[in-house]
């Protein structure tokens, strides 16, 4: 052990002649560990080892300690640099100059701050989807704002962090807005309009919808300047959310999806007012047909509405729900085919314009 130990420190020497500090190290390192091996009286008989071991320990670690000693001056010399470049005006602002360094971290904020408000508008529409109290159409609202209100205050973070006198920017921002904002009326008023909406929840999504005569269809989206509509033929119309304000709008399925429908038919003079409306009840009773039954509320009757030229005209006046009443013009179909079935099949005349031609002989010449 002992002539390890010697071995040791002499390669140990050797590696500092040579200026391979970490050689010298490891070696000094190992001889020492030996050396706490041995035991105690041997040590002390052997404690000029000891010494010599400290003596060489406390020179390496001095070499080393200056060579670090060098690294970190560079380090710093090498950070000084930088610093001094980063630092350094680019160009100049509202009388404020902007160094690189001011860029970065105009960036950093923004970037954070946008992070934070996507993850606010995320947790608002996860919240509206595993809770039943809070429906889409307030969540989007609540959303929609907070997502632009922290966007708003990221970036005033943003000017102020690095000295920009806002008092200036906020005058000459002012300025511009009153220019651009006539110019802008309309998409100014769309927005606010945006709002109302989502806040008085007079239009939801999926809500089924009237804006016209020729559009009709389900909200499928909506958006602080404009809702889209998705019309059974499947076709998206984006409208204006100012529209929604300033016309009238039939919402179908607003308090209720429950409607009510009128199906007009008709049946020839001479047949009995009793037996059309029997036979057209009874039958509809037992049909396929989704319609509201057997509630008193919405009853399902028969109206006759007039005496026409050829025809005795009656309706049918039955209440839909659910996907009935967002499908309107199919529901219809469907009715009309069972009241021209049930009236085939019990053999009620189905009545149709028709004219008679009258051909008058000419008169006959009288003799003389």
């Amino acid at each position: 052990m002992i002539l390890q130990i010697d071995q040791k420190l002499l390669l140990c020497l050797a590696s500092l002649q040579k200026e391979e500090s970490e050689k010298s190290l490891n070696y000094l390192a190992s001889a020492k560990e030996d050396f706490s091996l041995l035991p105690a009286d041997i040590r002390k008989d052997y404690s000029y080892k000891s010494t010599l071991i400290k003596s060489i320990f406390k020179e390496t670690i001095g070499n080393v300690a200056l060579a670090l000693s060098s690294v970190e001056d560079s380090a710093e010399d090498i950070y000084a640099y930088t610093y001094t470049k980063l630092t350094e005006n680019l160009f100049v602002f509202n009388e404020q100059g902007i160094s690189a360094l001011d860029i970065g971290k105009v960036l950093f904020i923004l970037i954070l701050g946008f992070m934070f408000a996507a993850f606010y508008k995320r947790k608002i529409m996860n919240l509206a989807i595993n809770r039943e109290k809070i429906s889409m159409s307030s969540a989007k609202a609540i959303s929609s704002i907070g997502y632009y209100l922290i966007a708003f205050i990221t970036f005033i973070v943003a000017l102020n962090s690095i000295g920009l006198d806002l008092s200036n920017f906020g005058m000459i921002a002012g300025a511009l807005s009153i220019g651009i904002g006539f110019g802008l009326q309309t998409v100014v008023s769309n927005l606010a309009a945006g709002i109302i909406l989502m806040f008085e929840r007079t239009i939801r999504l999926g809500d089924y919808i009237e804006v016209s005569d020729t559009i009709r269809g389900t909200v499928s989206h909506m958006r602080m300047r404009s809702t889209t509509v998705t019309t059974n033929d499947n076709i998206d119309v984006v409208i204006p959310n100012s529209s929604f304000i300033q016309n009238n709008v039939i919402n179908w399925t607003l308090e209720s999806d429950v409607r009510r429908i009128h199906i007009p038919f008709s049946v020839a003079y001479g047949t009995e007012n009793a037996k059309v409306e029997e036979i057209i009840l009874e039958e509809l009773k037992d049909s396929s047909i989704n319609y509201v039954k057997n509630i008193k509320k919405y009853p399902t009757v028969i109206w006759m509405t007039a005496m026409g030229s050829s025809s005795v005209d009656y309706e049918l006046v039955v209440w839909i729900k659910g996907a009935s009443t967002t499908k309107p013009s199919g529901t219809k179909s469907d009715f009309l085919k069972f009241i021209y079935y049930t009236l085939n099949k019990h053999q009620i005349e189905i009545p149709f314009p028709q004219l008679d031609l009258h051909v008058k002989p000419p008169a006959m010449k009288e003799e003389i």
